[in-house]
């Protein structure tokens, strides 16, 4: 049995020059990383990483970016030049947490990129419990009543963003920006969307004793029920 090697970032890059920059910058940033070309070559290699640095740049074949299949626990930065409005949400929405410009220059890239990892650095907390739930806050998962949640990764982040915020009203403008990293004035639907998921799947209603209550046009307050 083959032993994991431990990296901080995975880097994937198809150009080379992108993953050489990449690495250059998180090195210098004090992070361990690995290099890959693709999904398919870091899934082959023992390599565990809490974070994916996804490098992407338009072509024929990749006209806007991919996020490979990830551990739930992992946090995903898209850099890509591809930079669409609904090419940022569709990356978004697919997993990704943050979404930067690959052309800004370097400065402003690593300080992107080390603040992105630094707001999702490994918590001290490793859990979180709110009767009946707890929420593994490394492995990004929801237990109700000793049995796992199958929470998509932007439901869980909602869910934990509520759960945390519990007992007062959450706008809709706070919960695009700080769960879908998406600008405020954006159409709330997919908020909307996702609360009715989540509402379902935790059964936030009389058998949990949580109640998600969504006021018109403002926002979501989870309460007891």
């Amino acid at each position: 049995m083959s032993t994991a090697v431990h990296e901080d970032i995975a880097v994937l890059a198809a150009k080379k020059e992108d993953g050489q920059l990449i690495t250059d910058l998180l090195n210098g940033a004090g992070y361990q990383v690995g290099t890959f070309r693709n999904a398919s070559e870091l899934e082959q290699s023992a390599v565990s990483a809490r974070a994916m640095v996804v490098c992407h740049r338009r072509s024929s074949q990749t006209p806007a970016p991919g996020i490979p299949r990830t551990r739930r626990h992992q946090r995903v930065v898209v850099l890509s030049d591809c930079y669409t409005e609904q090419d940022v949400v569709n990356t978004l929405e697919a997993g990704a947490h943050h979404f930067f410009d690959i052309a800004e220059s370097k400065k402003i890239i690593e300080a992107r990129l080390v603040a992105a990892l630094r707001q999702h650095s490994k918590p001290e907390q490793r859990t979180m419990e709110v009767d009946p739930f707890r929420f593994d806050l490394e492995k990004r998962q929801v237990w109700l009543k000793g049995e796992l949640l199958n929470l998509s990764p932007k439901e869980y982040e909602f869910a934990n963003y509520l759960f945390s915020n519990r007992d007062r009203v959450v706008v809709n403008s706070e919960l695009m920006t700080s769960v879908w990293s998406l600008p405020p004035s954006m159409d709330a639907r997919r908020i909307d969307t996702a609360a009715c998921r989540v509402r379902k799947k935790m059964q936030l209603d009389e058998r949990t004793g949580w109640c998600l209550k969504r006021l018109r046009r403002v926002g979501y307050e989870l309460r007891r029920c």
